[in-house]
C-alpha cells in the first residue's frame, strides 16, 4: 500500500476532526500507512492547534502518519500527491452576511443556492484559480480533491484554469443513503451499505438508481413508503441516528409519490420543491443561522482538542456520525485513487456523456469508479423530462456565477441569481446584490477595478 504526501488547504479548519478520523483509519488499515499531511492555513493559530493536536494523537495512538503545518502555499504543494481544498474565503463571518443580507429583504442566501451561494462564489473563485496555478507549478501531478463551495463551481474554476485532474466532492448524497437506511429499519450508521447512483449537478440532483446488498430498492420504495411514518417525528432536519424521519426526510417521500425517484440531496431538494417552508424557517425570528451554529460547533471541536492536548490524552476521532461520513468521504477518495480500489463514489466531474441531458463540459455529479486514473463517471440514465428543466436552471446558476467570477462582470452575477429559482423579483435582487457587494468589497477586488 503506497504512502502518499496530502497537503490540506484550510487545514486550520474545524472540519479536521472528519478528515484526521478517516486518515487515521485508513493508516491503521495500511491503506494510507506512512503518509505525510502537510496543513495549509492563512490561520496560523489555527493550524498549529490542528498538526499539534495530529503529531500528539500520532504518537500516543501508534499511528503510521505524519503531521505538519506550512504557512507559505507553495512550500506546502512541494511534492504533493493529493491536493484536498476546504478553505472558505471571508471565513464564517462572510458567510453570516450572505445569509442575513438576503433576509432583510425576505430573500433567502446559502452557501450554495441562490444568491448567497453567487457570492460564496465571487469570492473563493479567483483564490482556487490561484491554487490551480500554484499545484500546475508544485506539484502538476497531484489530484485536486475539491471540498470547498460551492464544489461544481470551484471544480469548474479549477478545470478552466487548467488543472484537469480536479474532483470535487459533496456529502449531500450521504442524505439519501441516511433516508434510505431509516427506510429499511437499519441503523443509519450502517448507511454506507446503499449504493446510491446519483445525476445532476450539485445540490440539484436525483438518485436514478438505489441499491442495497444486491435488492433494488425502487421496485420495493412504494411498500417502504407505505410502511413509514411520514409526519417527520424526528423534527426538522436532524440527523442524529433516530429511526424516525424528520421533516426534510419525509417531503423526499411526498416527492418519491410524484416523480418517482428521490432526491440525491434530500437536504437541498427543499430549495426547490418546499421553498415556502423554508423561507418560513429562514425568516423567523428564532432561527439560528448555519454560520452561527458552524462558529459555535468548530469553538466546541477547538476547545475539545486544547483539552486533549493539556491533560496528554489527543486521540483522534470524529465529532458525530455526520461529521464521520464527511472525512470518509474525502480521505476514502484519496485511498481509492491511490491504491486504485474500484469503489462507487459520488463526485463532480465534466460531464463527457454522463448525463446526456447536459453539455459535456457541465461539472455534474454522479457516481464515479474511483480508479488510480481518477474518476471514471458511471452514465445511470437519463433524467426524467419532469425533473430536466429544475436540473438545467441548476446548471446555468452555477456557469453564470464562474463566468462572472472569472470576468467580473456585474451583469453575470444578476443573472446568475436570477436563475435560480429563489429569486424571481428584480426589484428586490438589484438592492440584494448591491448591499452584498459592498459588505464583501474586500474580497471582490475583479468587481471594483
Amino acid at each position: 500500500m503506497p504512502s502518499v504526501r496530502i497537503c490540506i488547504v484550510g487545514g486550520g479548519s474545524a472540519y479536521m476532526t472528519s478528515m484526521f478520523a478517516s486518515l487515521a483509519g485508513y493508516a491503521r488499515s495500511g491503506g494510507l500507512a506512512g503518509s505525510e499531511v502537510v496543513l495549509h492555513d492563512i490561520n496560523e493559530q489555527n493550524v498549529q492547534l490542528m498538526c499539534d493536536w495530529g503529531q500528539a494523537s500520532a504518537r500516543r495512538d501508534d499511528l503510521p502518519l505524519r503531521f505538519s503545518y506550512e504557512m507559505d502555499l507553495e512550500r506546502a504543494l512541494d511534492g504533493a500527491d493529493f491536493v484536498l481544498s476546504c478553505f472558505r474565503t471571508g471565513g464564517l463571518k462572510a458567510r453570516y452576511l450572505d445569509e442575513t443580507i438576503p433576509q432583510k429583504y425576505e430573500e433567502l442566501g446559502i452557501e450554495t443556492v441562490g444568491v448567497g451561494g453567487v457570492f460564496m462564489a465571487l469570492r473563493c473563485i479567483p483564490e482556487v484559480v490561484r491554487l490551480a496555478e500554484a499545484i500546475r507549478r508544485r506539484c502538476p501531478n497531484a489530484w485536486l480533491i475539491n471540498y470547498t463551495n460551492p464544489t461544481n463551481m470551484v471544480c469548474d474554476a479549477s478545470i478552466r484554469a487548467g488543472h484537469d485532474r480536479t474532483l470535487g466532492l459533496c456529502d449531500g448524497v450521504w442524505g439519501v443513503k441516511w433516508l434510505a437506511a431509516k427506510l429499511l429499519r437499519i441503523p443509519t450508521t450502517r448507511a454506507h451499505e446503499i449504493e446510491a447512483y446519483v445525476a445532476g449537478v450539485n445540490h440539484h440532483t436525483w438518485c436514478l438508481q438505489l441499491h442495497h446488498r444486491g435488492r433494488d430498492l425502487y421496485e420495493m420504495m412504494d411498500n417502504l413508503i407505505d410502511a413509514t411514518d411520514l409526519t417527520g417525528q424526528a423534527g426538522y432536519e436532524p440527523i442524529d441516528g433516530n429511526p424516525l424521519l424528520n421533516v426534510v426526510e419525509a417531503d423526499a417521500c411526498r416527492l418519491y409519490r410524484y416523480y418517482r425517484l428521490l432526491p440525491g440531496s434530500v437536504y437541498y431538494a427543499r430549495y426547490y420543491y418546499n421553498f415556502r417552508k423554508l423561507q418560513a424557517k429562514h425568516l423567523a425570528p428564532d432561527f439560528e443561522h448555519r454560520s452561527t451554529w458552524l462558529e459555535k460547533l468548530g469553538e466546541e471541536k477547538r476547545r475539545g482538542i486544547r483539552e486533549q492536548l493539556t491533560a496528554g490524552t489527543a486521540t483522534i476521532a470524529p465529532h458525530d456520525e455526520e461529521d464521520a461520513a464527511h472525512g470518509d468521504q474525502a480521505i476514502g477518495a484519496i485511498h481509492s485513487i491511490a491504491n486504485d480500489v474500484r469503489n462507487l463514489e459520488t463526485a463532480n466531474v465534466v460531464n463527457r456523456g454522463a448525463v446526456p441531458n447536459l453539455p459535456d463540459d457541465a461539472i455534474v455529479e454522479v457516481g464515479c469508479i474511483m480508479t488510480s486514473h481518477g474518476p471514471m463517471p458511471v452514465a445511470a440514465g437519463a433524467l426524467p423530462f419532469s425533473v430536466q428543466g429544475m436540473v438545467r436552471c441548476a446548471y446555468e446558476f452555477g456557469k453564470l456565477t464562474v463566468d462572472a467570477a472569472l470576468t467580473g462582470d456585474r451583469t453575470l452575477v444578476l443573472q446568475a441569481a436570477m436563475a435560480h429559482p429563489a429569486h424571481r423579483d428584480l426589484d428586490i435582487i438589484e438592492k440584494v446584490i448591491d448591499e452584498l457587494f459592498e459588505a464583501h468589497r474586500e474580497y471582490l477586488p475583479q468587481f471594483f477595478s
